[in-house]
């Protein structure tokens, strides 16, 4: 591969954030200064969307004995007590709180949205939960510690034991289960995206380390970072078009967070992706394809055998057909021993390209995922409407239909077209094991439950089970645009503030049909806990036990 060009390596090192967010040491992490009237107008806006739309709120209040409601009526009555900082922490808190990757606040300053605080290094996991072991898996430039290289224990940061800084920070973020939160604060824990998380409180970190050859009686090592801001844009080959904005399952921090790491740690990749460049190999021994941010194939031997192995990175696709395709035209070239299908951190993406995948692997029919609406005078309303028609005219009748009865949803329906997921031609006959772990999101999730529920294969899931994302997200714009269709007010929207929100909730087809997806994900038939020689050593373990796996099959 060549080197990044001079301004791709510009873009790895990135700006002080202070350039960036300058007013965030005075300010707080929220650079946005709200008015009361806003503030007001923002309770107001969050209090309407949660009673009219959000479609889980019966099932988060009786989850986790918690009523946004009433929090955000208290949040009202404390305004004149908090300034814009206090109350934006307060109201991200009552939003996150949902333990919902799909429905989140947006903070950011003007010119802030496309970039990532970052520090030049990643940190990842090994072992069981409760007694993980935390390393640096990668650097890139700006590490100011030579000692401080891939493979070093992380002991503490900023003088806190370092598992507590790591759930410290999950705390604030979404998960509906403590493995899956844990995960969300260790895929942003140095590279967090602006758009979607406030900028660090801290100038710098204070990283204690280790490395595993030094005595225990030494003292631990110290290096400090300062934040720096990366702008990691999107790959030539994501979806940006404005019909499939609705039709959407996508963990878009999550997404931000990968394209980070790769503008990090992959830059000639990187650069390739932004030019839209001829198929790329991610490496030696791995396939060529044009769809080289979303996909990576090759051939794999241990000591069971020889087997195919499939990266699925993302389903944020802009062609969902011809990524089928390509998915298609890889299998067709792996080894037909079996193959492991790799969702691990996949954050989702455009459902149909989740579910054109599916008769690629097995001549049983497809019956996609399907989604429901919150049963509400408003999205009655909102699904009536004609402006609305394309997005839910299907769910329109069943949503009266449903009000009439007292029932809390309409009828479920699928998303993508049926007869676009049946009738191609199976590319792949042997077995299939798909790895997944708690940041495999939304489209993951769906595709993950999609292997087991058609019986095309196993699932191993590194954790408890997937993520636990269960909707088809619409941004603030979309949400809007339904509104105003409706001939509904919607309260004003601040500027610098934007939002999302799970509007359809989506439940399982085949097999397990019905059952939902969000806050429980989809358990893995075997439970496996990574490695230091995975994390390090690029899967050798893991990939030993998957095959192992498809060689007893």
């Amino acid at each position: 591969m060549t080197p990044p060009s001079p301004a791709a390596a510009r873009a790895r090192t990135g700006s002080r954030l202070d350039d960036v967010v300058p007013s965030r040491a005075e300010q707080g992490p929220e650079p946005v200064a709200l008015t009361a009237t806003q503030q007001h107008d923002l309770v107001d806006l969050w209090t309407t969307l949660l009673a009219d739309v959000y479609v889980h709120y019966g099932q988060k209040r009786a989850l986790y004995g918690y009523d946004p409601l009433r929090a955000l009526a208290a949040l009202r009555r404390e305004i004149p007590l908090l300034d814009s900082a206090g109350f934006l922490r307060a109201l991200s808190r009552i939003v996150n709180r949902l333990r919902d990757q799909h429905t989140q606040l947006f903070v950011g300053a003007p010119g802030a949205d496309p970039y990532v605080a970052a520090l030049p290094f990643l940190v990842e996991s090994f072992g069981p939960y409760t007694a993980p072991t935390f390393l640096v898996t990668k650097t890139t430039d700006g590490v100011p510690d030579p000692a401080f290289v891939p493979g070093v224990r992380l002991i503490t940061w900023n003088a806190v034991p370092f598992t507590r800084a790591v759930d410290q920070f999950a705390d604030t973020l979404t998960g509906g289960r403590p493995d899956a939160r844990r995960a969300r604060a260790l895929e942003t824990l140095t590279q967090r995206p602006l758009a979607y998380l406030p900028p660090p409180d801290e100038l710098w970190v204070d990283v204690g380390y280790r490395h595993p050859e030094d005595p225990a009686d030494d003292p631990d090592r110290t290096a400090r970072f300062e934040w720096r801001a990366i702008r990691p844009e999107s790959a030539a080959t994501a979806d940006d078009r404005v019909e499939t904005r609705t039709r959407r399952g996508i963990d878009v921090v999550g997404e931000t967070a990968r394209r980070a790491r790769k503008l990090l740690f992959a830059t000639d990749l990187w650069e390739a992706d932004r030019r839209a460049a001829a198929p790329q190999a991610k490496g030696s021994g791995w396939l060529r394809t044009s769809f080289a941010d979303a996909l990576a194939a090759r051939p794999v031997t241990t000591s069971h055998g020889t087997f195919g192995y499939l990266r699925i990175w993302t389903f944020d696709v802009r062609h969902p057909a011809r990524f089928a395709d390509e998915v298609a035209r890889l299998l067709r070239r792996l080894p037909a021993a079996g193959l492991v299908v790799d969702l691990r951190s996949n954050p989702g993406g455009v459902v149909d390209a989740a579910e054109r995948l599916f008769q690629l692997f097995t001549d049983r029919r497809i019956e996609p995922a399907r989604f429901a609406c919150r049963a509400t005078p408003a999205m009655a309303d909102i699904a009536e409407a004609d402006g609305n028609g394309a997005d839910l005219a299907d769910w329109a009748g069943s949503l009266r239909t449903a009000l009439d009865l007292g029932e809390e949803f309409s009828q479920h329906l699928p998303l993508a077209d049926p007869e676009l997921c049946n009738g191609a031609e199976r590319a792949y006959r042997g077995h299939v094991v798909a790895v997944v772990d708690a940041n495999t999101y939304s489209c993951g999730d769906l595709f993950a439950a999609g292997i087991v529920d058609h019986g095309i294969g196993r699932v191993v899931a590194v954790g408890a089970a997937t993520g636990g994302g269960g909707a088809n997200v619409w941004t603030g714009d979309d949400v809007q645009y339904a509104y105003h269709a409706a001939h509904r007010t919607l309260p004003p929207l601040p500027p610098g503030i934007g939002f999302a929100l799970a509007v359809r909730r989506m439940v399982r087809s085949g097999a397990a049909a019905g059952l939902a997806i969000e806050d429980v994900g989809v358990a893995g038939e075997e439970r496996y806990d990574m490695t230091e020689r995975d994390v390090v050593g690029g899967n050798r373990d893991l990939l030993e036990h998957c095959t192992a796996l498809l060689a007893s099959s």
